[in-house]
């Protein structure tokens, strides 16, 4: 069996949902497990910690499903906008949706309806982001509408915030300001809901305001920080491991993997190990990756292949089998997600994200 997999820390995503619950002691946390988890393994995270959580939030409605089929009992809010096509699923598996469109709305009545079962909606506020939601104005008509509707029931209201996990909050306050008069207005026509949701990781790290009365944490419960945000307290989830299988001699001057691109300086040993950009490790590393043994650094050398990278270690006695780390600490060396993320000129959500289904997620302490 190929070595290479993916160690999912329970002791840090405990600790980690741990010290969002002490951000926020009086709210609920809706734990978002939406793309596999941000490549953690969904229904593996979400089996974890069900007893910590109060909902989970996902992308789309086949997630929700997923997750029911795994047996998860928890409420689970859809955070996409709903098709008219998901009325089905999101009716036989009991999933809370976001409310974007009166459209979509009366087909979730009229679903829910003929099978004797109501809806749980969240009324999606589009507060600034303009990606989903529905403008400050056009709340208050679609809220009358769904109070009519015996199939549906207004569970919640939310809005969700651009640029929280920057130091400047300057448009993170002006979101919120439009989120409350929302509420304000529509607290004026009778309507208030239990579940208020604003606050992602950014806003819960840094904007108490935003907290309402939930607040829906993804990739800091995997113990990343978002952005801007310093987050000392957070334990990265994810370790990324791989083991040497084969080394072998190359003399100066002689090249290594596809295109030739990296010539050996001197007499070195080439380590290989299974792991590559089918396994969504990057082929634009190439040239600018590390990985660990034996709690050393090494540099991954010539291009990333499908399914095997080469790391040059030298004359230092590695042998097969030896432990190599991707993403992780080991002895006194630590590579995180955000050091690829800034060698690929991206975010960690993508890095960890595109860790494909190919590797096992297996959880350990």
């Amino acid at each position: 069996m190929r070595p290479t997999r993916i160690e999912i820390s329970r002791s840090a995503l405990e600790h980690n949902i741990a010290v969002f619950r002490r951000l926020a002691p009086t709210q609920r946390l809706i734990a978002v497990v939406k793309a596999n988890a941000y490549g953690h393994g969904m229904t593996l995270v979400a089996s974890a910690i069900e007893p910590l959580v109060d909902m989970f939030g996902v992308a789309f409605a086949e997630e929700g499903a997923a997750l029911r089929a795994a047996g998860i009992a928890k409420p689970i809010v859809v955070l996409m906008t709903p098709t008219e096509s998901d009325a089905e699923t999101i009716v036989a598996h009991s999933l809370d949706v976001v409310a974007c469109s009166l459209d979509v709305v009366h087909r979730l009545d009229r679903t829910a309806a003929a099978h004797h079962k109501r809806v749980r909606l969240h009324v999606y506020v589009d507060t600034g982001m303009h990606r989903d939601g529905l403008a400050p104005e056009e709340v208050p008509a679609l809220v009358d509408a769904c109070a009519q509707l015996t199939g549906i029931e207004m569970v919640g209201i939310c809005t969700h915030f651009a640029r929280s996990d920057e130091r400047d909050c300057t448009m993170t306050t002006e979101q919120n300001r439009r989120f409350a008069e929302v509420l304000d207005r529509l607290a004026q026509r009778g309507y208030r809901f239990p579940i208020v949701h604003a606050a992602n990781t950014g806003a819960a790290l840094q904007h108490p305001a935003t907290y309402y009365t939930a607040l829906r944490i993804g990739i800091g419960m995997y113990g990343i920080a978002p952005g801007e945000t310093i987050a000392p307290q957070l334990r990265p989830a994810l370790r990324l491991v791989t083991a040497v299988t084969a080394t072998r001699r190359v003399g100066a001057g002689e090249p290594v993997s596809y295109g030739t691109h990296y010539i050996a300086q001197r007499s070195t040993t080439i380590a290989t190990i299974p792991i590559g950009y089918g396994d969504g490790y990057s082929r634009m590393l190439t040239g600018k990756a590390e990985c660990i043994i034996g709690g050393k650094r090494y540099p991954i050398v010539g291009a990333i292949c499908m399914d095997e990278c080469m790391v040059d270690v030298g004359d230092d006695p590695i042998a097969v089998g030896d432990e190599v780390v991707l993403i992780g600490t080991s002895g006194g060396e630590s590579i995180t997600a955000r050091h690829i993320a800034d060698r690929l000129g991206t975010i960690p959500y993508e890095v960890t994200t595109l860790l494909g289904e190919r590797i096992p997620r297996v959880l350990v302490e």
